[in-house]
Order: C-alpha cells, then structure tokens, then sequence
C-alpha cells in the first residue's frame, strides 16, 4: 500500500478535505502497514563440525542451518531465506535495492601454532565484479591448541546495487597456521528500506 494523504481542504473547515471518518480511516491504515510490516530476523545454527584450515588459505565458512537453535519463526515479511544452507552462502535475492541485513556471526578458531593471524572476509558479487568486505581479527597469542571464539561483533551490508543483491555472500576466514574452524551459526536481521 502507498502512505495514505489526509486531504486538508482548501481552508480550514470549508467542507473540501476529507471527512473527520476518512481521514482516520487513512491514518489507521498508514499505522496498520507500518506495525505489519516486519523487518524480522531468521538464526542459522550450524551442526557441521570442525572445518579444516590450511594456512594463507581463504575458507569459506559452512552453515547447514540444521542446528536445534536455528530460528525462522520471526522471518521477515515476504522473505523465504536469508541463507542458501547448501553452501552456507547469505541469500538476499529476495530482498529489494536499498535495503540492509544486519549480521552477527558466531564460530571458534582452533590455531596450530601460537601468534597466528585470523582475517575474516564477505565475498560479494560475481563474475568480474567481484569484491570483498574484510577485516582482521588480530593475532590468536595466548596459545596453540585452544579455541578462541568469535560471536559479539555485528556487520552491515546494504543491498546497494544489483551485482551485490542478486549473488550469494560467502563468509570466509584465513589463517596464518593451519587449524580448524567450528561455526556455531550466524543470524541475519533485515532492515527494509521502506514500506512498499
């Protein structure tokens, strides 16, 4: 539904704008839209397992989604998935330029060796027009052998263009060392960009 205009009239109660009914009738349908529109958000729990890491390699993080924790009764409005649980991919063809999803993910890195370095990257796009999203998590320094975990940061991605909205986004880690990766899941919130 488009937002609904109070006709105001011409002048103060010349008997030309909406009728006091109408425009409440218009105003209740206005707050209707924007209470039934849910941005919602849906919780991928993974049951993979330990994912093996080989050094200066880029890994794409599984999600199978098949956890007992994963959670799609507040899936957003008109939204089927937010996450293609085949490849553990993020899903947003089914979302519309201008809106963004907020991510937290939630996995622990098991090192070899001590003082490793863990980078953490979005791969976005396809084709040519590839690109990512990184950041560096920082040196895993207080031992080899001890899982640290990762699950309180949260990312924005906004669907800006076609190339980004309509191709899957991999969740990807690199280690310095060899090691293993277990993922716990990771939700998606969506934030719409407007009521349509």
């Amino acid at each position: 539904m488009a937002k609904q205009t109070i006709n105001l009239g011409t002048v103060a109660n010349d008997g030309t704008g909406d009728s006091l009914r109408v425009g409440g009738d218009k105003i209740n349908d206005n707050f209707n839209e924007i209470y039934n529109s849910t941005n919602g958000f849906i919780d991928y729990n993974d049951t993979t397992g330990a994912v093996t890491l080989t050094a200066n390699t880029w890994t794409t993080i599984p999600n199978d989604g098949a956890g007992s924790f994963s959670n799609d009764t507040y899936k957003p409005e008109g939204v089927t998935e937010l996450m293609d649980v085949s490849t553990g991919a993020i899903d947003t063809s089914e979302l519309h330029l201008g809106d963004a999803i907020i991510i937290r993910n939630d996995y622990q890195v098991n090192p070899n060796t001590n003082n490793a370095l863990l980078e953490f990257r979005y791969s976005l796009g396809g084709g040519g027009n590839q690109y990512v999203l990184s950041t560096t998590k920082g040196r895993l320094d207080d031992g080899s052998g001890k899982n640290y975990r990762f699950n309180l940061g949260t990312d924005y991605i906004y669907m800006g263009d076609t190339n980004t909205k309509d191709n899957p986004i991999f969740l990807q880690v690199r280690l310095s060392t060899n090691g293993t990766l277990t993922n716990a899941g990771s939700v998606i919130q969506l934030i719409k960009r407007n009521i349509t």
